[in-house]
């Protein structure tokens, strides 16, 4: 199992291994054994050719590997179900901030109403459950730029929540159940 401490500049094991993606970069490559997961080109909600530049986020994309780094820094098997139920966790976790920020600190009631039709449905009824996250994360950097350092720290604060030492997973033994975030 990977160290849980930074390295002496701060930066965590994830950003170590993957960086940060540059402006030119949709995704990192999946790898093979996932690669039948992925949803076919153009399924998300930007399109390539609809893509503002200014817009393309640079914060990293979610699936498969910040699951993967979360689950190993944890020392839990890096399966479908353990991968499942930590997507339905960062999805809950994601949801509940959008929503804070769409409704609550900005007061956007009609991006509210879409981002609730579009997002505020079980997981299982997504097209692609596993790009959900992402597909949110992509929403709110499209949404507003005051929210894309928001998302920075979010994504930032939340791998170093879930590998820290007091780690929610930590609770959990080799399967991690689903609806973590209902039981606080």
């Amino acid at each position: 199992m990977a160290s849980r401490r930074s390295a002496k500049d701060g930066t965590d094991l994830y950003v170590q291994l993957y960086g940060r993606p540059s402006a030119t970069d949709r995704a990192y490559p999946p790898p093979s054994s996932a690669a039948s997961m992925l949803p076919p080109e153009g399924s998300s909600h930007w399109k390539e050719g609809d893509r503002d530049p200014t817009k393309r986020r640079d914060v990293p994309h979610l699936f498969p590997y910040f699951y993967h780094s979360v689950l190993a820094r944890n020392g839990k098997p890096v399966h479908g179900r353990n991968i499942t139920a930590l997507i339905e966790y960062i999805n809950a976790l994601l949801l509940f901030q959008g929503i804070v920020w769409i409704e609550g600190d900005i007061k956007d009631v009609r991006t509210g109403e879409v981002f609730r039709q579009r997002f505020c449905v079980p997981i299982d009824d997504y097209e692609f459950p596993e790009e959900r996250p992402d597909d949110v994360i992509d929403f709110l950097w499209a949404w507003r730029t005051t929210a894309r350092p928001g998302l920075r720290q979010f994504l930032d604060q939340t791998y170093t929540d879930l590998t820290g030492p007091d780690s929610t997973l930590l609770k959990y033994g080799a399967t991690l159940p689903f609806g973590i975030w209902q039981r606080g």
